[in-house]
């Protein structure tokens, strides 16, 4: 689904050559849950940009379904089936848009159903994120932080993504507030699987929902290793990363 070859982003910097992302190669499988764990500037942010095409790659190559995303010229089937979060949905919803005008944008954009049939799905993914359905009437800054999260997600999971790229969509919430977005996350992955790479700087967070977690550090991958087996982690970087979470 996935597949990334020497991929690497390097930006200058005051006549100094920053290397974001250095020579990094993995891939995800279908339906696969894939963390990647770092500190600040390690790059996993840039990486996940890059695999979302918001960022083109200085070299290397990338495959997004079996596809050289430099051949590709309509990137609509990609949108369609890869989706991001971030971690302010406030960077995605329109201020002066209501929730459920921001919902109603991808059936419109996609032709996925008539208007009418798009409000009545809209108000079965609410319920489904755990929202009240009058939620949808309200406004970005009407609504807390943890609720409009899972309002993304029901956007998300609306499209019937085969991808999801996470970018630390749960590092701004509160530890309750959190604890619901993961839980919910993990539940819609059981009912209506989909492939996602997950990134956040605690490696514990991502022990509990991916398989296996990438460590990256300073733009290069130092470990890779499955979730369950973290604390047979090698490097020590990973093992820090680990002792920090505890």
């Amino acid at each position: 689904m996935i597949q990334l070859e020497n991929i690497c982003k390097q930006y200058i910097n005051h006549n100094h050559t920053v290397h974001a992302v250095d020579n990094v190669s993995f891939s995800v499988a279908p339906n696969e849950r894939v963390g990647i764990a770092g500190g600040s500037g390690s790059g996993k942010s840039t990486l996940l940009r890059l695999i979302a095409l918001l960022e083109k790659p200085t070299s290397g190559n990338l495959w997004l379904f079996g596809k050289d995303v430099t051949s590709i010229q309509n990137y609509t089937d990609i949108y369609r089936s890869m989706q991001m979060m971030f971690q302010n949905p406030l960077a995605v919803i329109p201020p002066r848009m209501n929730l459920e005008a921001f919902l109603l944008e991808p059936y419109i954009n996609y032709g996925l159903m008539d208007i009418a049939a798009a409000k009545e799905d809209i108000r079965q993914w609410i319920q489904h994120v755990d929202l009240p359905e009058t939620i949808v009437n309200k406004y970005p800054h009407e609504v807390s932080g943890g609720q409009l999260q899972r309002v993304v997600l029901a956007r998300i999971m609306l499209m019937n993504p085969k991808l999801v790229l996470f970018d630390e969509p749960t590092s701004a919430l509160d530890a309750v507030n959190q604890k619901l977005v993961l839980d919910l996350l993990q539940k819609l992955h059981r009912e209506q699987p989909f492939g996602y790479v997950f990134v956040s700087h605690d490696i514990g967070l991502l022990q509990a929902v991916t398989d296996r977690i990438i460590v990256m550090k300073d733009g290069q991958i130092v470990e890779t290793i499955e979730s369950k087996r973290l604390k047979e982690a090698v490097h020590p970087y990973t093992k820090a990363l680990v002792e920090a979470s505890l």
